[in-house]
């Protein structure tokens, strides 16, 4: 299905109906996750993997010297917490844009970012049996690299002697310091880039990562069929001419004398680009809601909601 969008495109009622649809069923992916961490606020359920977490990992972590911040398991669920956060307030950005029928160039980037955080959330808990101390070792390689940028950032705005630049560089050593007390390494073995094993993957290995985990619990797409989807989504983010152009077509205006481009809205193709973030968010709250054992009512009204707007999406 297409639209020409040559005249007034967002003029109330012209959006086509299919997108104000997805745009709701963003919004409420979005409520949903800020009900469930209203409602139980991030403490574990009884008998949950994230109690049996929080008794190996006590917080605070008396084993670290100088305690500032989350540590033990609170430091888990901060950083598992704070990835969903955003990639629930991206599919905000999407329903703003999909309600406006504005989906030509944007969304692309902003699905991007959700499958982003969502597979760092996921990578931080990782399979249900491993070593709580291998799931606390990667929550602090995200802390510390979210620490490096913050550093790097800080001194290219406002120079080595900003006040900005000088607290970054603090909260940095400090955490350094808190890991080498807390896993006994030294400032050398820290610098590989590794703790208990765990080394942070990057963007795109994070992604592929995350879809061989869902897939192995029953999802469609793997790694591999996940790479073109995500090098697309990489496309749209990044300076690439050919995903602008899919979107024009030429027509010659008898009015004008010459060949006019009309962006054209292509429905389905957005739909597509939907499914994809909503997928993905889905899976990873599912996920969490597990881990942490709480009651699957909200993630329940989650799932019929998407199975009564995409039938069969999720059942």
């Amino acid at each position: 299905m297409q639209a020409d969008l040559r005249h007034h495109p967002h003029a109330p009622g012209q959006v086509p109906v299919r997108l104000v649809e997805l745009a709701e069923l963003f919004a409420f992916c979005r409520a949903v996750f800020l009900e469930t961490a209203d409602r139980y606020h991030w403490a574990p359920a009884e008998s949950s993997a994230a109690e049996q977490d929080a008794t190996a990992l006590p917080s605070p972590d008396l084993a670290i010297v100088d305690r500032q911040g989350e540590t033990g398991f609170r430091l888990v669920a901060e950083v598992v917490q704070t990835f969903v956060l955003a990639a629930s307030g991206h599919l905000g950005g999407l329903a703003s844009m999909y309600a406006t029928g504005e989906v030509h160039f944007s969304p692309g980037l902003l699905i991007r970012a959700v499958m982003e955080n969502c597979a760092h959330a996921l990578w931080v808990l990782g399979d249900a049996g491993d070593d709580p101390e291998e799931r606390l070792a990667r929550a602090y390689l995200e802390e510390l690299n979210s620490a490096k940028e913050a550093q790097g950032t800080a001194k290219l705005m406002g120079g080595s002697t900003s006040g900005q630049y000088r607290e970054a560089r603090a909260w940095h050593r400090l955490l350094r310091r808190q890991v080498q007390s807390r896993f006994a390494v030294s400032a050398d073995e820290l610098g590989t880039g590794q703790l208990r094993g765990q080394s942070l993957p990057g963007l795109t290995d994070s992604v592929l990562w995350m879809y061989d985990l869902t897939a192995a619990a029953g999802g469609t797409i793997d790694a591999r069929g996940a790479e073109g989807i995500y090098g697309f989504l990489s496309n749209l983010t990044h300076p690439t001419l050919y995903p602008i152009r899919q979107m024009r077509v030429w027509a010659h205006d008898d009015t004008a004398g010459h060949a006019v481009a009309h962006l054209q809205l292509d429905v389905a193709f957005s739909e597509n680009l939907a499914r994809a973030a909503l997928a993905t968010f889905y899976n990873t709250l599912t996920y969490v809601t597990s881990y942490f054992g709480w009651p699957t009512e909200l993630n329940d009204a989650l799932t019929a909601r998407l199975d009564e707007v995409i039938p069969g999406f999720v059942t």
